[in-house]
């Protein structure tokens, strides 16, 4: 028994017709027993294999070697190499008619990166001196490059503050003094802010760059906001800026701090040094603040010195974009994201780091994946959600590109329904005899149904061993929070990342086209490709059923 098609009923101008009526029931190939009921019920779908069965070890071949060639010289982000490959996937676009969506309507998202290394960063109170990381903490994008600031009397000014509601500051000058605030705002002995007069809080509390604009606006030349849970945002802001030094942004480091002045979150233990002898009288005024008195910013004698001393490095790349728009009205603006970088490590002393498997492998399958649902949107079946195949770039460098793209994307996150993430599937690993595998991380992580669509699409089309062991959350690898699809986690949407496991050609100038294998390759983007299809054509997106 042949499978239902959307195509045939279009054929038959009935689709308006059918999508009134109850639909009928899929139906498998008579061959196939399958063991459970399809995820989320009895629905129809067009027959994809007509258009999974296009991707294929040969399209890949010619793909792989491209990417993975010499004059690619590693696609490291920002490198010529990179740019290179950019335009070569996007080539690759434009031959399968896919139109241009992403920025100013071409195929890529311009990505701005930026790296701080501190020439020196301290501060001195009196003989006393703090360390970065251990005493306190800044963000280095809001720090303007000053290698030196001397000051002499630091100015207590409660919550730093000024609101129609609150005031902090009063008729107190900061003009050229260093300013010493607390973190988040008042709030009385039933826990309700001053401000609101409630158990919500104000921005306030929200956005620390309100208190340090504010302080510019005065004059300040420095700004200390006192952390009380500074262990706690300590590790927060490790994770922020440690991704190999290099951030996404979108406006340069420069721009960022000037609208704030500079400000450092510090401990209790060095709040209380600048305090100095004035400790005492800082926590009375604290306290008859909450209990409503009011309050009078604090001058305190406070000799030292601050080195913010830094030097910024700029890197630009580009996230390669394929959109599919989809033929439902009301499903098309939901989405369906299909990743994979395309960046490597580039080359050292003229030699390459060709990345052949890691990750010229799954962009190939990503270009093919694009391919075969815009086949199908040619053919009249196209995907009812939107499908954006999306080539990413500084993965190598920290998963920058998901990040960026996440952080600023150009089609709502709150409406796509799932990321399908593949990183390397052109090899085998020393644990399988054959490439008739693939390692599944997190299908299952956020959403039982994701998983079970997974499944339901292998058993019925590309029969893989799918091998659950990375999937672990107690792995010792946590390869789960090393791929892009971990940032679409973060924003709460569903994920499963492919992986054919590590190989000793990782990350070295071994890893080349020779090794890999264009069948396994198609096979395991096949999976990637009826899974996604599967999502983009089912009456809900997976439901996420867990935290």
């Amino acid at each position: 028994m042949k499978y239902l098609v959307i195509a045939a009923l279009l054929l038959l101008g009935f689709q308006g017709q059918a999508q009134q009526e109850e639909p009928d029931r899929y139906i498998p190939p008579p061959h196939l027993k399958m063991k459970k009921k399809r995820p989320g019920g009895d629905y129809e779908l067009p027959d994809p294999k007509p258009f999974g069965t296009g991707i294929s070890a040969t399209d890949l071949q010619t793909l792989i070697t491209v990417l993975a060639s010499d004059s690619m010289q590693g696609r490291e982000t920002g490198q010529p190499g990179q740019r290179k490959a950019a335009d070569y996937i996007a080539r690759q676009f434009e031959a399968a008619g896919i139109p241009a969506k992403a920025d100013r309507n071409s195929y890529f998202q311009k990505i701005s990166l930026e790296k701080t290394a501190w020439k020196s960063i301290g501060v001195k109170v009196g003989d006393q001196v703090f360390k970065n990381r251990e005493d306190f903490y800044v963000f280095p994008n809001y720090i303007s490059d000053v290698p030196v600031t001397n000051f002499k009397e630091v100015i207590f000014v409660g919550y730093g503050i000024e609101d129609p509601a609150y005031n902090d500051y009063g008729k107190t000058s900061v003009e050229g003094k260093a300013v010493l605030l607390y973190d988040g705002e008042p709030v009385d002995a039933k826990g309700n802010s001053l401000l609101t007069k409630s158990t919500y809080r104000s921005e306030w509390s929200m956005n620390w760059r309100k208190k340090a604009a504010l302080a510019k606006s005065k004059g300040a030349t420095m700004v200390f906001i006192v952390d009380p849970k500074l262990g706690e945002n300590l590790k927060k802001n490790r994770q922020l800026t440690s991704t190999f030094g290099w951030t996404p942004t979108d406006m340069t480091a420069g721009e960022k701090a000037a609208s704030v002045v500079n400000t450092l979150f510090i401990s209790e233990q060095m709040a209380s040094s600048l305090f100095g002898s004035k400790a005492e009288k800082t926590e009375e005024a604290l306290a008859q603040l909450k209990a409503g008195a009011g309050f009078k910013s604090i001058k305190i004698k406070s000799k030292g010195e601050v080195w913010l001393d830094k030097d910024v490095q700029t890197l630009e790349g580009d996230n390669v974009i394929a959109f599919i728009e989809g033929s439902d009205s009301i499903l098309s603006k939901e989405y369906v994201i299909v990743t994979a970088h395309y960046d490597h490590l580039g080359f050292v002393e003229d030699r390459v780091y060709y990345g052949a498997d890691d990750n010229a492998s799954g962009t190939a399958g990503v270009i093919e994946i694009a391919r075969a649902f815009a086949e199908a949107k040619n053919r009249g079946v196209g995907p009812k959600r939107s499908v954006i195949c999306m080539l990413l770039s500084g993965e190598e460098k920290g998963l920058l590109g998901s990040k960026y793209y996440v952080e600023y994307p150009l089609w709502p996150l709150k409406k796509t329904v799932a990321n399908i993430n593949i990183d390397m599937i052109g090899r085998i690993d020393d644990t399988h005899s054959n490439g008739n595998y693939i390692y599944a991380i997190g299908s299952d992580r956020m959403s039982t149904e994701l998983h079970q669509v997974q499944e339901w699409n292998n058993e019925l089309y590309t029969q893989l061993e799918i091998d659950y062991k990375y999937n672990d959350p107690k792995d010792p690898n946590r390869f789960y929070e090393r791929s892009d699809h971990y940032n679409f986690v973060l924003q709460g949407i569903p994920a499963v990342f492919y992986f054919n496991g590590t190989h000793p050609d990782y990350h070295k100038v071994t890893d080349t086209v020779d090794k890999i294998n264009f069948e396994a390759a198609a096979k395991r983007a096949q999976l990637a490709f009826y899974t996604a299809w599967d999502l983009a054509n089912r009456p809900r997106g997976p439901l996420v059923d867990k935290k």
